[in-house]
């Protein structure tokens, strides 16, 4: 099997998708569209799999579009492990260390070793079919109407880098009694102050785009488009450039 790489924005690097999807799109086969889409689920890794003749010269030609960026072995990207089974369901604060617990484990975590808070959401399409009487006043009928709502799922999401572990706590089953922070009349507000809270504890932690958008006083239930995959890749990022 070939050799493959990935091309990495740099942490300094501020990608400007419109040139960055008309300098990739050809060398990888897509239409511009079809990149700039590619792009927007690619926060931090713009691409994997690529032979590293196309992988040196998208990277070449980045840099002098002056967004700089690098190549690495996709055997040396550190992928973000998958989700969880089981979300954590309660923490208590100490001085040094974040003590979680789920309803199968639990442990310990030194603040300075956690390295990124995100939020995501996963959206579920919930279909149902009714059935619809319609009358003209002489005659009855019924005919069958398709109806969709989508369900929200929020998560904060907790990467650490020494181990690489990742945590999950879902907004809508965590027991935030068990964290001693004051408690407030509803569930964002509590998912908000344990948000804040951890922040303030793991300074040096950065925050996703989700986060950054809860911050701007957006309610995490709202679709805020951090999806899974955006998650995923800039997680893999972070912890391969910080390698």
């Amino acid at each position: 099997m070939p050799d493959t790489y990935a091309i990495l924005r740099e942490a300094d690097c501020r990608v400007d998708l419109d040139k960055a999807a008309e300098i990739m799109g050809p060398c990888l086969g897509l239409a511009k569209a079809d990149m700039l889409q590619a792009l927007h689920d690619r926060p931090g890794v713009l691409a994997k799999m690529v032979p590293y003749d196309a992988a040196r010269d998208m990277a070449k030609a980045l840099i002098l579009a002056g967004m700089p960026c690098r190549v690495v072995h996709d055997d040396h990207l550190i992928r973000v492990p998958t989700p969880p089974r089981v979300a954590i369901r309660g923490m208590e604060f100490t001085e040094e260390h974040l003590v979680f617990r789920s309803v199968e484990w639990e442990g310990r975590l030194r603040w300075d070793n956690i390295r990124l808070l995100d939020i995501v959401q996963e959206v579920a399409e919930k279909v149902e079919f009714v059935t619809i009487e319609e009358s003209d006043g002489e005659s009855h009928s019924h005919r069958t109407e398709r109806r969709s709502r989508f369900d929200v799922s929020v998560f904060l999401e907790i990467v650490c880098s020494d181990p690489i572990l990742r945590m999950r706590i879902d907004r809508n089953l965590f027991r935030y009694k068990s964290t001693g922070l004051k408690m407030h009349t509803s569930r964002e507000m509590n998912f908000r102050a344990l948000c804040i809270a951890l922040h303030m504890r793991s300074p040096d932690a950065l925050i996703g785009p989700g986060f950054a958008w809860m911050s701007k006083g957006n309610n995490t239930h709202h679709q805020n488009g951090n999806t899974l995959k955006k998650f995923e890749n800039f997680a893999s990022w972070l912890l391969t450039v910080e390698a």
